[in-house]
């Protein structure tokens, strides 16, 4: 007897499921997950944001004996950084927004000594 099956049969049949392939590789670890940047997120974030930032608070009157003028923001908190060895301070605003910024290990560590230092001047006076 020879296995004969009709073209139409075969086209109806349910297709065969096949059980996936093991894999001997690793899972992707999370800093392989993460997305890279394109060159315009880079350029965006390191020259665009901060120079469109400088430029509108030059704008803003102020005695030039005086501080320069800076962001007035509600808070700052600390999370988790896109990238390895970084820190990411997140700045919050009245309005509710968010001002992502992120910096090296050691540029946190001086910023949080820098913060210690002034906060204890700052009680003393």
């Amino acid at each position: 007897m020879t296995n004969t099956v009709s073209k139409a049969a075969r086209k109806s049949a349910p297709p065969s499921v096949k059980a996936p392939k093991q894999s001997s590789e690793k899972p992707p670890s999370s800093s392989s997950r993460r997305r890279k940047k394109s060159k315009v997120d880079i350029a965006i974030a390191k020259k665009l944001a901060p120079a469109a930032a400088i430029a509108l608070l030059d704008k803003t009157e102020h005695a030039s004996d005086s501080l320069a003028p800076a962001l007035d923001i509600l808070g700052a908190g600390v999370s988790r950084a896109e990238a390895d060895g970084k820190i990411r301070v997140q700045l919050a605003f009245d309005g509710g927004e968010i001002l992502p910024v992120e910096m090296t290990a050691e540029a946190g560590k001086a910023l949080a000594a820098g913060l210690s230092e002034e906060l204890a001047a700052k009680a003393k006076r």
